[in-house]
């Protein structure tokens, strides 16, 4: 099973508790920074994303204030002073009736603790009843390389001794997975100097054994970032800040990919704002957050992310009319209805797939907001919203099982493919029907796309001629 469908498993009302403790299930905010708005929470690892300025910072920083110090290791305790200091230069950083208020995972899936923090007088109040768990902060400055600090591993570098060697817990694989290199060992080596101690990360690759002095930024930070993550408490709240940092695109798809795998077998709660298109691209919807900020404020929008406007933005600002659908399969279909029927048509629409249905149901909102033109069209099994420009694809169900489990389909599959899916299906019924054309290139060593687009017009080409046209209509007088 993917590790994104057993990290959902895992969070699960009635799962929670037991796998990650007294973890935030949602946080309001109001007044911080210009900032009110409620954030709920749908995975253990969440992609903060926004326009800069949006409150990406502000929203990670309020999160890392939800817990007291976990009594049982030696992790250090934030305050919203830590990160909201009143100065002559700043103020006013929050109104005078700011407050958050978390809502906490309890043993009973129905009922969460509840506890609000405000200001009274001088000082913050409401932190006595947070629950504990160890807060780890993975902030832009948590690797600086040595060479830059000037620590005693560089000015002291032809006097230092070696001590005792520390182990990283599966650090060899996942280095090697997250950074695309084959390694033979990682460890944390220690130092001396004149009663001065330090660490060393440490890596060795083609026999050659290297410290963090003569490694890479985006390698020394990801072989840190996985030591702390290995090594810190159970069910650990963790805030990154911009972990794509310095890191290659693949890098970034695998890390992202490392976070749900170390919070699946660790409980760990996690959340990093990003800009990273490949770091949104690993997770699964639910696991995504968009800030947007205009004159009334700060809006989250679920299961959607900045990364995914940015293109739709632009192509709506050339005129283009932004058709927003679920994912790429729903994207090549309405594609292939429109060439089949009107292609004229698709030189005035782009077709963008935003990840789910309540994705495009946020995208929709706020490209409008914005001044572009946009209608969103979900799968076959949700409602048509027409007053939200909403409509539907054809069939009552997922496109993939329209075109996939029809006649046409089948058949396309086995008389260009000999790929039967019946077959597939009755030996492994529970395969998801995401995953049959998948299953198809698997076995045929052929692309995946065009596997799909022959189904789909194999399908096409056997339906009635007015079929559909509902729908292209709507499109077109949107257009």
């Amino acid at each position: 099973m993917d590790i994104s469908k057993k990290l959902t498993s895992k969070f699960e009302k009635k799962n929670r508790y037991a796998n990650f403790g007294a973890c935030i299930n949602s946080i309001k905010i109001r007044g911080f920074r210009g900032i009110s708005c409620e954030l709920k929470c749908e995975l253990p690892v969440t992609a903060i994303t926004g326009l800069n300025g949006a409150g990406k910072s502000t929203v990670g920083q309020l999160l890392l204030c939800g817990h007291k110090k976990l009594s049982t290791a030696d992790y250090k305790r934030w305050y919203i002073k830590d990160f909201f200091p009143v100065s002559v230069a700043d103020p006013k950083p929050f109104e005078d009736d700011a407050s958050v208020e978390y809502r906490y995972q309890t043993s009973s899936t129905s009922d969460d603790q509840l506890l609000t923090v405000t200001r009274a007088v001088q000082e913050w109040s409401g932190y006595k009843r947070q629950p504990e768990k160890a807060s780890i902060y993975i902030g832009l400055t948590f690797y600086l390389p040595k060479v830059e600090r000037r620590d005693l591993t560089i000015y002291a570098a032809k006097n230092i001794s070696l001590t005792t060697r520390a182990e990283v817990e599966d650090g060899i694989m996942w280095a090697s997975r997250i950074l695309g290199n084959t390694y033979e060992d990682v460890f944390f080596q220690g130092v001396e100097s004149a009663k001065r101690t330090a660490e060393l990360g440490m890596a060795k690759r083609f026999d050659a054994v290297y410290s963090e002095n003569n490694m890479g930024f985006g390698e020394g930070r990801v072989i840190h970032t996985i030591r702390l993550l290995e090594s810190c408490p159970v069910q650990s709240l963790v805030i990154l800040e911009e972990p794509e940092t310095s890191l290659h695109e693949y890098a970034q798809y695998e890390f992202a990919k490392y976070l749900m795998d170390v919070s699946f077998r660790r409980g760990h709660q996690i959340f990093f704002s990003s800009h990273s298109s490949a770091m949104i691209r690993a997770l699964p919807s639910s696991g995504r957050k968009m800030l947007s900020r205009d004159t009334d404020g700060v809006k989250v929008y679920d299961r959607l992310s900045s990364i995914h406007l940015r293109n739709a933005l632009t192509e709506g600002h050339e005129g283009h009319l932004v058709v927003c659908v679920e994912d790429v399969f729903a994207q090549s279909l309405l594609r292939e209805i429109i060439r089949h029927k009107r292609p004229n048509l698709l030189r005035r629409i782009k077709v963008l797939p935003f990840g789910d249905a309540l994705a495009v149901k946020g995208a929709v909102e706020v490209l409008r907001e914005s001044g572009v033109k946009a209608i969103g069209v979900r799968d076959g099994d949700q409602p048509d919203l027409l007053s939200e420009k909403l409509r539907t694809l054809p069939g009552d169900c997922a496109p993939e099982k329209l075109i996939f489990l029809s006649e046409q389909g089948k058949q396309q599959l086995i008389n260009s493919y000999q790929f039967d899916l019946d077959q597939v299906l009755t030996a492994h019924p529970e395969t998801d029907h995401h995953k049959y054309s998948a299953e198809a290139a698997a076995v045929t060593g052929t692309s995946r796309e065009v596997i799909e687009t022959d189904c789909i017009r194999a399908f096409l080409q056997a339906q009635q001629s007015d079929w559909a046209n509902g729908l292209l209509d709507w499109i077109e007088a949107e257009a």
